[in-house]
């Protein structure tokens, strides 16, 4: 169909079954039942020959009848009320409804007068009227109507700008406003306008047209559109927009300097090295300024769904980059810088070699940086390819050869971050490129590659990590190495097996994560026999990764645990020369507190082996010291709580044998009388020593009789050992509750060993099978002067119960202080 020689795409709507009403005198009369239809036809007035558009009602009963006939015209608004009526005041004042008999017919006439809005008559508008959610009151939300937008002439001035901020502020409520307001400011470029003027008054120092721009920018920020924002970061306009940001309503007096601060970084960006793909550039840069935007320039003013838009723009920014890295070989003439052959010393001049290898550790990191909002696949992807590449001779270089400590502070923080996400990743793309070598030396040899098995043989990151550990000065590159190097050594979670671990140390003697027990694995075999062992890689099925894990800790302590303990390892006895004064507090504390880690996390044989061998808990002794910081020797004390706590019994005869607990009755005598830290933390160490004497003196009851019982722990050995050796200091220190309880507990047992066994009548029990006072005075002599036969002749069934106590309690002291049932077994007996 035709207007005026136009082409007009509006098509005639298929006839739908309404009710037509008319308002008379308040009152709504209905004028009959029959089909509705929109189309466009010539209007009935003389010489008008255009098409306009109609919504006609036929009689159903009567086709040939019109009911309604109601032209679309003016600035008539229809209204949309639920779903099946249509309500409008026509030209001529009369009020009209329309009700469909389905909401799809009601869907079809406003989609008509929707297509007659945008094409015949723009003046007329459809608003849908919802009831709220409580039914009080109604919402309007327009459908289509007239827009007002913005002055698109590229003279602008204070009075076009305050109409401009005005319209903006309005059309931003309803949807459809909001829409085609965005499709206005894309189609028609009008931050070029904005920008335009910008600098007009700039240079004629207009400031309320400065504050009008502002805050024009800021309102089309608060559209929330990405084509919007990416528009003002384009390499055309960022300075612009940038600069009309200075310009703030609510600092009228001062601006900004963001232009000053963005252009400090360049016109363009660094390249270590030259980067070819254009389209890659432009997302780089498109990225770096939407981060200065959402960092710098509007951090005040964003919303939460405004920041949240400007991430997800930078978040797919960022993921493009990293696919691209991934299959660009960027990567490879990057890691070629640190070769060490001459390639690049010709390439570049001698001086900035080493500034190009600083700008890629840089670069590296905030290739990693920018991954970390990436999935967890796309993560893990990106990272194999940068371990591949490989990672480790630019992390080699940082760590070994840079001297600058924030690069080698960047380069632990990339390490970090890997580990982090994946501890098995690093292993398992070293696994993977050493399987696929012995593939192809097999396939060399004519053998089949089917019982290639991983190893976990490299080193090379432990050892790197401890050596920056003993030697860098930086504390803060210390304290990440030591996190680093604490979440690889963590067994939870190694070589993917699940976490049977507690963090407590159990109190069965053995170790946290006794794993190595399931395998029969032999302490003694070394990493190249474990590995030639048939029948120990081809173990149970869907145990490799624990059989991994036990190599991976073998390794650690063969290669790597006595470079990482050097300052604390005694050769033949000897303390460290020189290595504990030597030392800055930073590192043996780190130290310490990794062989509290080793101690109470890894395998208990593995670890005590070490540590007992080379005499680590010798060292962490004489580290509690007066000649040390109040830190370092409180670090060792806990090193050694912890060690207590594990109930070994290894470890218990090793500390006693050699009094280590010396140094911490030494702290104590320092701060006998102080409240301070240094107490505290020994009042606590005698509170695990006190409470676990207490928890293994029972009261067992025999017939009519009851016993106070005392079993031998190496808490109660250790008691011992200290109240005999430093008895007198612990004395004056008996205002500490726990040594109160302490050695009221051991003068109590002192007493029970003398006479062997209290006999205490329980009430109502005695009568005429009792024991006389005679045999009680025989029962409280010393268990070493009982004699079974001298007990027999004043009284056979006393002699008889005494020898059999003494039995059970010999087995008593043998078996497990829980293990109450086998305890009443023998009695029985």
């Amino acid at each position: 169909m035709y207007n005026g020689g136009d082409e007009i795409f509006i098509g005639d709507t298929t006839p739908k079954r309404v009710k037509a009403y008319v308002l008379e005198n308040n009152e709504w009369r209905d004028t009959g039942t029959g089909f509705c239809v929109g189309r466009l036809e010539k209007s009935d007035v003389e010489n008008d020959d255009a098409l306009h558009a109609f919504l006609v009602v036929n009689n159903e009963d009567a086709p040939e009848e019109v009911l309604l006939k109601s032209r679309l015209e003016g600035n008539i608004e229809y209204q949309r009320q639920e779903e099946t009526l249509i309500v409008w005041k026509d030209l001529t004042g009369h009020d009209i409804a329309l009700s469909f008999e389905e909401s799809v017919g009601c869907d079809v006439l406003c989609e008509f007068v929707v297509q007659v809005q945008r094409k015949l008559e723009p003046n007329i508008s459809l608003v849908a009227v919802k009831s709220t959610d409580n039914g009080v009151g109604s919402v309007h939300e327009i459908i289509t109507g007239p827009v007002t937008l913005p002055s698109r002439d590229w003279k602008q001035d204070e009075t076009s700008l305050l109409e401009a901020l005005r319209i903006l502020n309005e059309n931003v409520a309803f949807d459809f406003l909001k829409n085609e307001t965005i499709e206005f400011v894309l189609r028609t470029n009008y931050l070029d306008i904005l920008i335009k003027h910008f600098y007009e008054s700039e240079r004629q120092r207009l400031p309320r047209d400065l504050l009008l721009l502002g805050s024009i920018v800021k309102t089309l920020i608060l559209y929330n559109q990405r084509d919007i924002l990416e528009q003002m970061v384009a390499d055309d306009r960022i300075m612009g927009i940038v600069g009309i940001l200075e310009y703030d309503t609510e600092f009228p007096t001062s601006k900004a300097n963001h232009r000053e601060c963005l252009d400090s970084y360049g016109p363009g960006f660094k390249e270590v090295i030259p980067i070819d793909n254009t389209d890659l550039k432009a997302i780089i840069k498109k990225c770096f300024r939407l981060q200065f935007l959402k960092d710098v320039v509007l951090v005040r003013f964003l919303d939460d769904h405004n920041f949240n838009l400007i991430v997800d723009i930078i978040l797919d920014l960022e993921t493009c980059i990293v696919d691209f890295l991934q299959v660009d070989p960027f990567l490879d003439k990057l890691m070629e810088l640190y070769d060490d052959d001459k390639k690049f010393k010709d390439e570049f001049p001698e001086n900035e070699l080493p500034e190009k290898r600083k700008g890629g550790i840089k670069l590296l990191h905030q290739c990693v940086q920018m991954s970390k909002g990436l999935d967890p696949i796309d993560k893990s992807k990106f990272y194999k390819t940068l371990v591949r590449k490989p990672l480790f001779k630019v992390l080699d270089y940082a760590f070994r050869v840079e001297t600058d400590d924030s690069v080698r502070i960047l380069a632990t923080d990339t390490i970090i971050t890997i580990i982090e996400h994946d501890i098995l990743l690093i292993h398992s793309v070293q696994h993977e490129k050493k399987h696929h070598e012995a593939s192809g030396i097999q396939k060399q040899q004519g053998q089949s590659s089917e019982d290639g098995k991983p190893t976990a043989k490299d080193m090379s990151l432990l050892l790197i990590l401890s050596t920056i550990l003993l030697t860098d000065k930086s504390p803060g590159l210390k304290e990440q190495v030591a996190q680093a190097l604490n979440t690889l050594l963590h067994p939870e979670g190694c070589f993917g097996t699940e976490s049977d671990f507690d963090d407590s140390p159990p109190r069965n003697g053995r170790g946290s994560t006794d794993f190595i027990s399931d395998f029969n694995y032999d302490l003694q075999m070394t990493p190249e026999e474990m590995e030639g062992n048939v029948g120990y890689l081809n173990g149970a099925s869907g145990t490799s990764p624990d059989l991994l894990m036990v190599e991976y800790f073998s390794n650690f302590y063969s290669q790597v645990a006595p470079i990482l303990f050097a300052p604390l390892i005694r050769k033949n006895g000897n303390p460290p020369a020189n290595e504990l004064q030597g030392r800055d507090n930073s590192s043996l504390i780190h130290l310490v507190k990794f062989v509290s880690f080793t101690c109470t996390e890894h395998d208990r044989r593995l670890s005590r082996q070490f540590v007992l061998e080379h005499g680590l808990l010798d060292s962490v002794s004489e580290l509690i010291g007066p000649s040390h910081s109040l830190q370092l020797r409180l670090t060792a004390v806990r090193c050694l709580k912890n060690i207590m706590c594990l109930d070994d019994d290894y470890y218990y005869r090793y500390m006693i044998s050699k009094e280590l607990f010396k140094p911490i009755l030494g702290l104590l005598e320092e701060n006998l009388y102080e409240d301070n830290l240094a107490n505290s933390c020994i009042q606590d160490f005698f509170k695990i020593i006190a409470s676990n004497c207490l928890n293994v003196r029972e009261e067992v009851g025999l017939s009519a009789y009851s016993y106070i019982v005392f079993k031998t722990t190496n808490f109660t050995l250790l008691k011992t050992h200290l109240i005999e050796k430093y008895g007198s200091l612990l004395e004056k220190t008996r205002y500490i509750k726990f040594v109160d309880d302490l050695l009221r507990y051991h003068e109590e047992q002192t007493i029970s060993e003398e006479n062997f066994i209290r006999i205490k009548p329980r009430s109502g029990s005695m009568g005429a099978g009792d024991p006389t006072d005679e045999d009680n005075k025989s029962a409280k002599r010393p268990h070493s002067e009982l004699d079974p036969h001298g007990l027999q002749d004043s009284d056979p069934s006393m002699g008889e119960r005494s020898v059999t106590f003494k039995r059970a309690l010999d087995k008593f002291n043998r078996v497990d202080s829980s293990s109450s049932a086998i305890f009443g077994e023998i009695l029985r007996e």
